[in-house]
């Protein structure tokens, strides 16, 4: 009998403890800023170019932090590009970017601009590696405790 006791105890503490206990993190110590866009592949006959996207997360809190998702959409020249998200929902939590305290990390995502009219002159600014053009990036991150998360806005220019 105190053998089932005892095991129901460890069952519901590891059910419970996650409910009873929440790390205490403020999201506005994370801070999500594009650090660079890149032209991957690409050429005037290919309808799609390839970027890499890079984004520096910087994290001033006291708690090591990850992410589970960052959803985001991309401008050029004030102008939208389009919207993707990083996804690591079906990565156990030990296997996410680990956003340690007062440490930076970045994380890239590959992003395909497919080709149209309306961009012509955007996509040809892109292919001749223009300097003066101006990415943007909005977004929101879910940004996880060991045993809570929350939802952080971001906005970012380059």
């Amino acid at each position: 009998m105190a053998l089932i006791v005892a095991i129901v105890a460890v069952v519901l503490t590891i059910i419970f403890y996650p409910l009873l206990v929440e790390t205490p993190f403020n999201p506005d110590d994370v801070t999500i800023q594009l650090s660079k866009v890149t032209l991957v592949s690409g050429s005037q006959g290919d309808q799609k170019l390839d970027l890499s996207i890079a984004l520096n997360v910087t994290n001033t809190g006291d708690y090591t932090l990850t992410t589970s998702k960052i959803e985001y959409e991309l401008f050029a020249d004030d102008a939208t590009v389009g919207t993707d998200i990083i996804s690591y929902e079906d990565i156990p939590p030990n296997g996410r970017p680990a956003f340690f305290p007062n440490q930076s990390v970045i994380i890239t995502d590959a992003f395909t601009l497919e080709y149209s009219d309306k961009r012509a002159d955007l996509f040809n600014k892109i292919l001749n590696g223009s300097d003066d053009l101006s990415w943007k990036i909005t977004g929101s991150a879910t940004i996880e405790s060991g045993t809570s998360q929350k939802e952080k806005q971001f906005s970012s220019e380059l």
